[in-house]
């Protein structure tokens, strides 16, 4: 369960920085230098609980990934990269892992296609009943017909409708 970015940013950038792969104690250690701008290894150790032989290891993870940058100095200070480039970064990781996956998939999936799929078919959850019916959109040749309560009937579908 995610946390309000508002009510608790910490927590919610700590779980997403895990989600993009990092390890509990990397995206800890980015988070506290986030917060402190530049700091030691016993800096970041004090805000983050994150114990100090194993915040090295999460500096070397995060610079590994050019999250964060280290002045050599007695003792080392290390500072995070800006939330902007961090999310720049991430942005075009994820990207770049969709198209891999894009490509992949299409690899794999049957020479010949049945033209029509029969059956029932269910998709939860309003983004991707909301991509679904865009594919129904873009995939009609004469006529689309298309109801539903006012609620459920986004911008997105909207604008799908007019271009179809």
């Amino acid at each position: 369960m995610s946390s309000d970015p508002i009510e608790d940013p910490q927590t919610a950038a700590i779980e997403q920085l895990e989600r993009f792969g990092l390890s509990a104690y990397a995206a800890r250690t980015f988070v506290a230098l986030a917060s402190l701008g530049t700091g030691t290894a016993r800096d970041v150790s004090q805000v983050s609980e994150v114990p100090r032989t194993r915040v090295y290891d999460a500096i070397d993870e995060l610079h590994d990934r050019g999250l964060v940058d280290i002045l050599q100095a007695s003792p080392k200070q290390f500072w995070a990269i800006s939330a902007e480039t961090a999310s720049r970064t991430f942005e075009h990781e994820l990207q770049h892992r969709t198209e891999i996956l894009q490509t992949a998939l299409s690899e794999i999936e049957p020479v010949e296609r049945r033209a029509e799929q029969r059956g029932v078919w269910t998709v939860d959850g309003q983004t991707a009943v909301t991509e679904r019916v865009l594919e129904f959109f873009a995939g009609a040749d004469d006529e689309i017909v298309y109801m539903t309560v006012e609620d459920l009937l986004t911008e997105d579908l909207i604008e799908g409708f007019n271009k179809a």
